[in-house]
């Protein structure tokens, strides 16, 4: 039977994942990037289909991620020393940033390229994010499992 810390780091790596499939799901939706720079240089019927599919992904990326953020501050409570968990916190605010960034681009101009570019940005963070967090988490989560109860 998986400990609660296994339990947490299984749920932290299939959250991991999806928020991964998601940002696959994103890009792939613009079969013209690279090609263009912009929406407006793609057909009408390309762009209704496009923006709505891309804005509803991106929303639910978004969610997803700020969801993810805060389980994750749920199982660093009581788990994790101080300092690793003010840093954790801060690059979730960092990220928060980035994808709200990416909301207002794309609600102010609806350029789908420039929002996917955006999530490459994301993309890159939340590699570095897994390597530099929540590799050192899922380690604290294990070990407070493992230690002994008072």
């Amino acid at each position: 039977m998986p400990t609660m810390g296994e339990e947490a780091v299984e749920r932290i790596r299939r959250d991991h994942d999806h928020m991964l499939q998601l940002i696959e799901r994103i890009r792939a939706e613009c079969t013209e990037r690279g090609r263009i720079d912009n929406c407006g240089d793609c057909s009408q019927s390309r762009q209704g289909v496009c923006h709505g599919n891309i804005e509803q992904m991106i929303r639910a990326f978004v969610e997803t991620t700020l969801k993810h953020n805060l389980i994750e501050l749920m199982f660093m409570e009581d788990r994790v020393p101080s300092a690793h968990r003010l840093a954790h916190n801060q690059a979730h605010m960092d990220i928060a940033q980035q994808l709200k960034a990416i909301r207002i681009v794309f609600s102010e101009d609806g350029n789908c390229v420039l929002a996917i570019d955006g999530i490459d940005h994301v993309h890159q963070t939340l590699l570095a994010h897994f390597k530099d967090y929540d590799q050192q988490l899922e380690a604290y989560l294990i070990e407070a499992a493992l230690a002994p109860q008072p």
